[in-house]
């Protein structure tokens, strides 16, 4: 499994010093509907991964994990998306009716449906494996405990060239 972790409260649990994967997902994508910015800043790295077959998991954290808006509505969403523009599958993805999820793709951009039919020459799949694990987190917004846990660890990466 592949682990991407969502910046920022993300990084309070990634092993900076074993070059982890990163990816934004913006919460406030999710929960403004802003769906056409959420799939065009889709990680390439992630989105290769999936149409590989890799299984791939993001890692956040939240004061609300129960509730958060990357597992109840960014990944069923995503993971609708992908099937129809790579598998040309529909699947289902409770709560939320088939009218609503196809009304999300017409109204992604024209570059943004590119952008995502891009990987399918890369497919190796017949099924999109993607996961979120999201911890409870009491450092929502505290970007001065991020900038110190990196600067403390930042002696310890290495470049991958």
């Amino acid at each position: 499994m592949i682990c991407f972790y969502n910046l920022t409260n993300g990084l309070e649990n990634a092993p900076l010093k074993a070059q982890p994967h990163f990816i934004r997902i913006q919460s406030s994508h999710i929960e403004g509907k802003a769906w056409n910015q959420l799939f065009y800043q889709l990680s390439d790295e992630l989105l290769f991964y999936l149409a590989i077959g890799e299984e791939c998991c993001i890692i956040d954290g939240s004061t609300k994990p129960l509730k958060s808006a990357l597992t109840t509505k960014g990944i069923p969403i995503i993971l609708y998306i992908l099937n129809k523009v790579w598998l040309h599958q529909k699947i289902s993805c409770s709560p939320f009716s088939d009218d609503y999820l196809n009304s999300i793709y017409r109204s992604l951009k024209s570059g943004t449906k590119k952008r995502l039919k891009y990987y399918r020459k890369f497919l190796l799949t017949k099924k999109i494996r993607l996961k979120c694990f999201i911890y409870h987190t009491k450092r929502d917004g505290q970007y001065g405990w991020f900038k110190e846990k990196i600067q403390q660890q930042k002696d310890g990466l290495k470049p991958s060239f």
